[in-house]
């Protein structure tokens, strides 16, 4: 009995043993296979195709002169592969056939922008580099009787002081009325010009005695810009009592030209011929012969017949012309007559200025419209395409929870701040545009016609 209890108890040993055996063996298999299960799976993972996110290109624009915003550094884009004339829908499609079905929206909306975004940078130079301002640049008038011009100009006035000058016009001397004549007139010289009065025969007097003095006198009383004040002292220092040697005030005058003077514009006002046996006509040829372009132009103040016979040669000799005035009135008529001259060129500023500025204006406005509706086109062309490309997407995965399903309005968003963009900036390119357009020209009116006015004004004043 003992022996075969103790058998029974050997026998279940044995056995409690293979039964552990057996499920050790078992539970070590079950591992492996799990290891190698999760090998395969990693395996197969990284021979999957990973996404890969798409390298962004900008264009660089020179010079912005600000921190761009994200909108426009977003219109600087490098345009997508099917953008413009390049779209083509079937190749469109085939590429969205090669997405992987499991990106975020924001990836999904990337690869629509990488393919299908359009070229803008050639408008947004224009935005960026846009300069509204109109500003007409026409040469004012120089407000003399020849033509306007930027040369450096010199305005010579000789003045006589014979003593015949004394005589009575009126109820003023003839020298007085010469004096008012010359001081209207100086007064309309260019700003950029230089002026001088020179005055002959000033000393002695008219008798034999004093004939050589008087003939050998000759001095400037003023050169240099206009100053009012001190010009009209100036010729109040001249008085009428010697003889009339008008060669040698010819003479002389080139003394008073300033260096790199290009024109001279010589008046000599006179109530008589050369009395100095002097050669006026030959200083007048002599004048006009050197390098500076001078003419001379003379003013006969009550000259008899011979006295104006011989004036008008002088003036003939120095290209000029001779003016015969017979009272004070006539004078200023003369003179005032030049005024004609400036208005006519002011009034002719004025227009050129007005229509520089409106023609400035309009292409200006052209160019920001024309840009602002190019990218209005472009924008617009730009959202239908991808939401025709997100519609092929949506039926692609058929899925309405799908992130390629939700993209419609993140579309449209992305389209209208192009577009807002767009309209916004290049409508503010207009406006100022109109704005600045307007303004230049203004200003021409303004002052063309402040300058016509003071004009008038000078010619009509007695």
């Amino acid at each position: 009995m003992k022996k075969l209890l103790f058998g029974l108890v050997i026998l279940s040993l044995l056995l409690s043993a293979c039964s552990s055996k057996d499920s050790n063996t078992a539970e070590s298999q079950s591992s492996e296979s799990k290891q190698e299960s999760k090998k395969e799976e990693e395996t197969k993972k990284e021979e999957e195709p990973k996404y890969t996110p798409k390298k962004v290109k900008y264009f660089k624009i020179e010079n912005p002169n600000r921190r761009l915003s994200s909108i426009e550094k977003e219109l600087l884009r490098y345009p997508g592969i099917f953008a413009g004339d390049k779209y083509d829908e079937k190749k469109l499609y085939d590429a969205l056939d090669q997405l992987p079905d499991d990106l975020t929206k924001n990836q999904y909306m990337e690869e629509l922008i990488y393919l299908l975004s359009e070229d803008y940078h050639k408008e947004m130079e224009t935005l960026l580099h846009f300069d509204p301002n109109v500003e007409v640049n026409i040469d004012r008038p120089d407000e003399t009787i020849n033509k306007p011009t930027l040369k450096k100009a010199h305005y010579a006035i000789l003045v006589d002081a014979s003593g015949s000058m004394k005589a009575k016009v009126g109820n003023k001397t003839r020298m007085d009325a010469a004096k008012e004549a010359v001081l209207e007139f100086a007064e309309q010289v260019p700003e950029n010009a230089t002026i001088s009065v020179r005055v002959y025969g000033h000393k002695g007097s008219g008798s034999d005695a004093d004939k050589k003095m008087s003939c050998g006198s000759s001095e400037t009383f003023y050169n240099g810009k206009y100053e009012q004040g001190a010009f009209k002292e100036s010729l109040n220092k001249v008085k009428a009592v010697g003889w009339t040697p008008i060669a040698l005030g010819l003479e002389k005058v080139k003394e008073d030209i300033p260096a790199n003077t290009e024109d001279v514009v010589v008046y000599v006002v006179s109530d008589g011929i050369e009395t100095c046996n002097g050669d006026p006509v030959q200083m007048a040829k002599d004048l006009v012969s050197a390098d500076i372009e001078t003419v001379v132009n003379i003013i006969g103040f009550d000259v008899d017949n011979e006295g104006q016979r011989l004036l008008k040669e002088v003036a003939s000799a120095g290209n000029g012309e001779f003016t015969y005035v017979n009272s004070e009135r006539d004078l200023k008529e003369y003179m005032r007559a030049q005024y004609e001259e400036i208005q006519k060129e002011w009034l002719e500023w004025k227009e050129a200025g007005k229509k520089q500025a409106i023609s400035l204006k309009e292409e200006k406005k052209k160019l920001a419209n024309t840009t602002k509706e190019s990218m209005k086109e472009k924008s617009n062309r730009e959202k239908e395409r991808m939401k025709r490309a997100q519609e092929y997407l949506k039926k692609r995965f058929d899925d309405y929870n799908h992130p390629a399903a939700n993209l419609y309005s993140r579309i449209v968003d992305y389209g209208n701040a192009k577009w807002s963009y767009a309209v916004d900036v290049g409508n503010k390119a207009w406006s100022d545009s109109v704005d600045s357009g307007n303004k230049e020209w203004e200003e021409y009116v303004d002052e063309g016609n402040k300058k016509i006015n003071e004009t008038i004004e000078k010619k009509n004043k007695d």
